[in-house]
């Protein structure tokens, strides 16, 4: 809580991270609460995140409330190492509120949970309050998009602006997702993309759409 965080003076190499799991499977889950902090300059190499996590790890929290992320050439929150479509996930619970994304290379969110297995109820993500700005467009962001939810089971996505970013991507699979997008404007971005219609939409407007 209330950190400032600069990459500027990181030693040059890719791939690195402010924060990540270990590199081994973990026998216990964790919680990761950020409030009130900056994450600024992470970009002394390419592909510099802000939480790297590793297979066979599990968040039950994660939480940013009122924080910045800003100049990084990674991603902020990319938990997609469970490729097995087993119905393993890297998170529970994601919460965020009242936070700016600027100037990010990589994803601000990416959740995933592949496979069809339909004994547990994750991921879930609330999202509310924040603003993502140019968000998405390295060429090495294999998401191809600013936020990307595949198969998160319920998802409250309410009051966002999204300005000159990559597009929100959503993949709905197992049994019947909850996805409510709510007061959202979306200016020089790219358009949404869905496998899907079956979301819940209420006042999502597009402006200098690309």
């Amino acid at each position: 809580q209330g950190l400032n965080v600069s990459g500027a003076e990181c030693d040059d190499y890719s791939g690195t991270a402010v924060i990540r799991t270990s590199r081994y499977s973990m026998i216990n889950n964790y919680k990761l609460i950020i409030k009130d902090c900056s994450f600024k300059d992470l970009n002394v190499n390419h592909s510099f995140n802000v939480l790297k996590v590793y297979k066979n790890t599990f968040a039950d929290s994660i939480l940013f409330t009122n924080c910045q992320f800003e100049n990084i050439t990674g991603h902020v929150l990319n938990m997609d190492k469970e490729i097995d479509d087993t119905g393993i996930y890297n998170a529970e619970n994601v919460d965020i509120s009242n936070c700016v994304f600027k100037d990010i290379g990589g994803s601000a969110i990416n959740l995933y949970r592949g496979g069809s297995d339909e004994s547990t109820f994750g991921p879930i993500l609330r999202l509310k309050d924040s603003r993502f700005e140019n968000v998405g467009h390295d060429k090495r962001n294999k998401n191809e998009s600013a936020i990307l939810l595949h198969g998160v089971q319920l998802a409250e996505m309410e009051n966002l602006n999204f300005k000159d970013s990559r597009k929100l991507k959503l993949h709905l699979i197992v049994g019947e997702p909850v996805i409510k997008l709510k007061d959202i404007d979306f200016d020089g971005c790219e358009m949404m993309k869905s496998n899907d219609n079956a979301y819940q939409k209420t006042n999502v407007n597009f402006k200098n759409n690309k």
